[in-house]
């Protein structure tokens, strides 16, 4: 068979081909060895017919020689015993002709030669009969000369006979030749298939090993060589499956090396460490960053132990950190010191995942040393702002008060005027200052909230008496549908200023002579409060970024409402630290509802308060 159309044929095909020669094979000598076995068969047959009709032939001569014998006794004797051994082989010559008549019906030749005989033997067979009534009446000339016809008969009845028997012996001789040729051609037969089997087997295997085993070899050590980044033997030649999934292989091994090389790049252009420590903490992998930010080349760095690198007082803390990673196969985040080569420290924020793949912990290093610079002197600037400013702030609207009340002499109206704009630019500073220096302590974890158990009433009353003057002076009415009063878990000033600030904003917000609505609700675990109005509403992408710092839904907002947009921001952190949730539900033109939530108090908490 070509190689090159077996490559083109499918795996399924090729299965075919193995299957189905060997088959075509087997089944041909198999019939071929049938053929012979049934020669051999008949041949058997022939010889066996061969000696029945020879051994007949001759007990049926011995049967005519001994009634011929037994009546020429019984005729001289007269003896009984002689005439009936006579009678006897008389009935056993005719059964014996009836034997042979049936075994040469078959074979004309046989038939004919028989017919002969057989007229013979009735012919003798009435001289018998002939002479035996001439023994029985007395004339014995008679009977004598009746055996005489007999005895004349009987020579040409024995001279066919030996010659039929000749003839069978003949065909016998001529059976065993023929079945010795016949074996012979099966042993022949026998040796030529197995050495054509022999040849047919290593032929198939020679040839479906070069078109399917050593192509699957080819692949497999294609998968090696991708593993280990080596070039790829040639491609495949062919249609069949193989080839096809040579190309396929080429094409994943081509995506997987694109993937490498942008994994390699990003890893060298990361600014972030990425690294890998054992489960000793010693350092596996690094990529250039740990060079350009540690100042450790990679080959010192390689083989290290991460407790090496770090301050002394952030050692213990981060090997019980990686510890309870490696144990749990988990990951975790904290954070430490890194004295880099130069002998600086450097904050480093890890993020750490252990691979049961690999038996290693993946990380990725984030130096925050820069954050925390940051974070100080935002710290130093609240500081600043909390003494440096807010102290003289508060003398400036102290003098403002008392150049509104006259202390120093009346005013004329165009100074009242300029007082009450610079008293009212004062309280914004305030407000402002006070707004930032809340924001820092909820961030930085420095808020401490006093809570205690307290009914809705004792918030919502005077949140809405503190913010009565402004709806008065925009004609806004306050309606309070607050039938349900439960007890929450609560600090009473923080949520105060939260609700102040909600309904200041709907104030802000609403047109004259219209409504605002404070309502509450609750279910088994939070308490609701509501405040709607009937202002602009809330864009629906605005809805969750105004609760961020500094933004408003208008930008002119700022400006126009006075607002420095931290309310809400500080709204959000206060009800979140309290377990609760705040929101809006808006539809722009038609008003909005803002709402928090708080957690109902424990009955048993609300006894012990």
């Amino acid at each position: 068979m070509d190689l090159r159309a077996l490559m083109t044929l499918s795996l399924g095909k090729k299965a075919l081909i193995l299957v189905a020669v060997p088959l075509v094979f087997e089944l041909g000598f198999v019939a071929s060895f049938a053929y012979l076995v049934n020669q051999v068969d008949k041949e058997r047959a022939r010889e066996a017919h061969a000696r029945d009709v020879a051994g007949h032939l001759n007990v049926l001569l011995r049967l005519v020689m001994e009634r011929s014998s037994s009546l020429i006794v019984s005729h001289f004797t007269s003896r009984e015993t002689f005439r009936r051994r006579a009678d006897l082989a008389k009935k056993r010559f005719y059964k014996e002709k009836e034997i042979i008549t049936q075994l040469v019906s078959v074979n004309p030749h046989e038939k004919e030669a028989w017919d002969k005989i057989y007229k013979l033997m009735d012919d003798g067979d009435r001289f018998f009969d002939h002479a035996k009534t001439m023994v029985d009446i007395g004339n014995k000339l008679a009977a004598g000369m009746e055996m005489v016809k007999v005895n004349r008969l009987m020579a040409d009845i024995f001279q066919s006979i030996d010659h039929l028997v000749e003839e069978q012996e003949a065909e016998t001789q001529e059976t065993k030749r023929k079945q010795a040729e016949v074996r012979a051609q099966i042993e022949l037969l026998i040796y030529a298939a197995v050495a054509l089997n022999i040849l047919l087997a290593v032929g198939l295997a020679l040839a479906f090993n070069r078109s399917t085993a050593q192509r699957l070899k080819v692949l497999l050590d294609n998968t090696y060589k991708v593993a280990s980044q080596q070039p790829l033997s040639a491609p495949l030649r062919g249609e069949d499956e193989l080839a096809h999934l040579d190309r396929t292989f080429r094409k994943m091994a081509d995506a997987l090396a694109s993937m490498r090389r942008k994994e390699s790049a990003i890893l060298t252009s990361a600014a972030d460490i990425i690294c890998s420590l054992d489960e000793e903490r010693r350092f596996t992998q690094a990529n250039p960053a740990a060079t350009k930010q540690w100042g450790y080349a990679n080959d010192n760095l390689i083989g290290r132990r991460l407790d090496q690198l770090l301050d002394q007082e952030d050692i213990k803390p981060t090997v019980d950190q990686i510890k309870g990673i490696v144990e749990t196969k988990g990951h975790g985040a904290f954070t430490n010191r890194i004295v880099t080569e130069s002998g600086e420290e450097r904050d480093c924020e890890w993020s750490v995942v252990w691979s049961n793949e690999e038996k290693s912990l993946m990380c990725i290093v984030h130096d925050i040393t820069e954050r925390k610079q940051i974070d100080q002197m935002k710290r130093d600037f609240v500081a600043m702002v909390s003494h440096d400013l807010r102290t003289p702030l508060t003398s400036i609207q102290m003098v403002h008060s008392l150049l509104a009340a006259g202390a120093y002499g009346d005013l004329n109206e165009d100074g009242k005027e300029s007082v009450e704009g610079a008293q009212d630019c004062c309280d914004r500073l305030i407000t402002l200052v006070n707004d930032l220096l809340d924001l820092e302590r909820m961030e930085s974890g420095r808020m401490d909230l006093s809570l205690d158990s307290i009914t809705l009433s004792e918030i919502i009353k005077p949140s809405v008496n503190m913010v009565a003057n402004a709806s008065k002076q925009k004609k806004i009415e306050l309606i309070l549908k607050t039938s349900l009063d439960p007890m929450v878990r609560a600090d009473k000033e923080r949520i105060i200023q939260v609700l102040i600030n909600l309904i200041a904003n709907a104030v802000k917000f609403s047109p004259e002579n219209s409504v605002i609505q404070i309502s509450t609700e609750c279910d088994e675990r939070f308490a609701f409060v509501k405040v709607k109005d009937e202002g602009r509403g809330v864009p629906e992408n605005m809805r969750s970024s105004i609760f961020e710092r500094f933004k408003q839904v208008k930008k002119s907002d700022s400006k126009d409402r006075k607002g420095s947009g931290l309310g809400l921001a500080i709204s959000k952190a206060i009800i979140e630290l309290h377990g609760g949730q705040i929101g809006v539900d808006s539809e722009e033109g038609k008003g909005s509802t803002f709402f928090f939530s708080l957690p109902i108090a424990d009955p048993k908490n609300s006894e012990q308060a």
